[in-house]
């Protein structure tokens, strides 16, 4: 469970590293929790596109977006940003070049209001 309490909250500092090793791990969770899950409910209900298989990707799916939120928010506080600047996520084309931004830009060295480097620790 620890591997999850790092990435389902919102506390502290995430740098680039950390960040896009749990987005990667957050991706292959996902998919291999939705393709098992969904080929079980298929198994069972014998329509691979009934009602069950539909709600369990729903739930993987809503999961994946939760992390994926608190592990942008943590990378913002590393820049030294509120983790309200997510929503800046959601706008088309700018929220893809936001996320390589995310990806891509250095983190604050030393302490900010959020915590200390993460790199320091």
């Amino acid at each position: 469970m620890d591997i999850l309490e790092k990435i389902y909250t919102t506390e502290g500092r995430l740098n680039r590293g950390q960040y896009i090793k749990y987005m990667i791990l957050l991706a292959i969770m996902g998919g291999v929790g939705t393709f098992v899950t969904s080929s079980m409910a298929t198994f069972l209900t014998g329509n691979p596109e009934g009602m069950l298989v539909k709600l369990v990707t729903a739930a993987w799916g809503i999961a994946a977006v939760a992390g994926n939120i608190m592990l942008m928010i943590r990378r913002l506080h590393d820049l030294n940003k509120s983790g309200y600047f997510v929503l800046v996520a959601l706008i088309p084309v700018i929220g893809f070049i936001f996320s390589i931004y995310l990806f891509c830009a250095p983190g604050q060295v030393g302490w900010n209001q959020y915590g200390a480097d993460p790199l320091e620790s």
